[in-house]
Order: structure tokens, then C-alpha cells, then sequence
């Protein structure tokens, strides 16, 4: 009898290998770079797990941005906090947090400019 063909875990391991990067999700996987790319050269003739990874590479990338947000939030609060009052031994805490903010930002920034990269038609190889 043939084995079933692993839709959610081939299409999430394609969602997250775009996003991530092979590597990871190999080690995460336990799968071999040829199973990778053979998953993915099936995602662009198979319609159910070309959209399923579609799904979920978008849901991967709602996530990060909405964590991103989330942090941008924070580091504006505790800048707002410590700014008002602040004396020279501030001045680390306040460079600290507005550099992370910069790159959170920045990371933002060029997530959202590739972002069309999560509607592609095909998965890279």
C-alpha cells in the first residue's frame, strides 16, 4: 500500500524554509535537502500544497510583522519613559533601546517592501 503523501508537514517545511532558510528546517524537519527540493518542485505541479504553503508562508509572515509591531510598541514606551527624566547614566539604556528599535524597524521596512515574495507562484529550490 503507498504511503500517504505528508501535505501539512511538507507545506509547512516549505512555508518555513522561505521565511527561515533551508538549514533550519532541515535540522527542524529531520529531512535531507533532496527531500526539501523535491517538496517543492511537487508544490509547483500539486495545487493543494502550492496553497497550502502559500497559507501558511503568509500566516509565518502576519506573525512576524504583528510580533515586530508589538516590539516597535515597547521600545516607544520605554523611550517616552525614560526620556523626560533622563540623566547621563540613562543615556546607555536610551542608546540601547532606540539601536534595537532602529533595526526592528528596518527589518520591518524590507519585509514589508519584499512582501510580495509571499505571494509568488513558485517556492525557491
Amino acid at each position: 500500500m503507498a504511503q500517504k503523501f505528508p501535505y501539512e508537514r511538507a507545506s509547512m517545511a516549505i512555508a518555513e524554509a522561505d521565511i527561515f532558510g533551508d538549514h533550519k528546517v532541515l535540522e527542524k524537519y529531520g529531512i535531507n535537502q533532496s527531500t526539501l527540493w523535491r517538496w517543492r518542485d511537487r508544490a509547483n505541479s500539486d495545487s493543494k500544497l502550492h496553497e497550502s504553503a502559500l497559507l501558511k508562508k503568509r500566516m509565518l509572515l502576519v506573525d512576524w510583522q504583528q510580533d515586530a509591531t508589538k516590539c516597535l510598541k515597547i521600545g516607544l514606551a520605554k523611550l517616552s519613559e525614560l526620556i523626560p527624566n533622563a540623566t547621563l547614566k540613562d543615556a546607555t539604556t536610551i542608546h540601547a533601546v532606540a539601536g534595537a528599535m532602529k533595526i526592528v524597524g528596518e527589518l520591518k521596512i524590507a519585509n514589508d517592501a519584499l512582501n510580495e515574495s509571499a505571494s509568488e507562484s513558485t517556492f525557491n529550490s
